[in-house]
């Protein structure tokens, strides 16, 4: 895993610096009362991925240093095809959320990964997937006053 840990942490390590300084700058806009700038929670959530990618693109990179009289095996069909499913489970998350908003797509989306990575206590999984939903729907209309989807 070593090659794909440093694979895909540069590509996220890109991906974060591309949106620090290209796609959030671009696609937000001057707020129009006092406090935090609309691009301030964005760029810190891309600066916290990208720290995280470069921490993995790092280790990996001396992983690999340590490890290079050995080579390591390519990457197997059966984890290409679990991350197609984890991406397949995203993207359908992501369009129930858009097609049914948040309080239906959310928990759906949260459920289903977690019955993706093993969880099977049906308690756990009800009380997982909803309440953040619920928290985070509340706070966001009620005290930010902000339109949830």
């Amino acid at each position: 895993m070593n090659r794909a840990d440093l694979v895909g942490g540069a590509g996220l390590t890109a991906a974060g610096l591309l949106l620090i300084f290209v796609i959030i700058p671009l696609g937000t806009e001057e707020g129009m009362y006092f406090g935090l700038a609309p691009t301030f929670f964005p760029t810190l959530l891309a600066s916290c991925l990208t720290l995280a990618a470069t921490a993995l693109t790092l280790q990996a990179w001396l992983r690999l240093k340590k490890e290079r009289g050995r080579r390591p095996g390519p990457i197997e069909r059966w984890n290409v095809m679990m991350f197609g499913l984890a991406a397949a489970l995203a993207l359908g998350g992501v369009m129930m959320i858009d097609v049914f908003g948040m309080l239906i797509g959310g928990p759906v989306l949260i459920a289903a990964f977690m019955l993706f990575l093993g969880e099977r206590h049906p308690v756990r999984i009800l009380v997982t997937s909803v309440l953040p939903v619920l928290v985070v729907y509340v706070l966001a209309l009620h005290v930010l006053g902000a339109p949830v989807p």
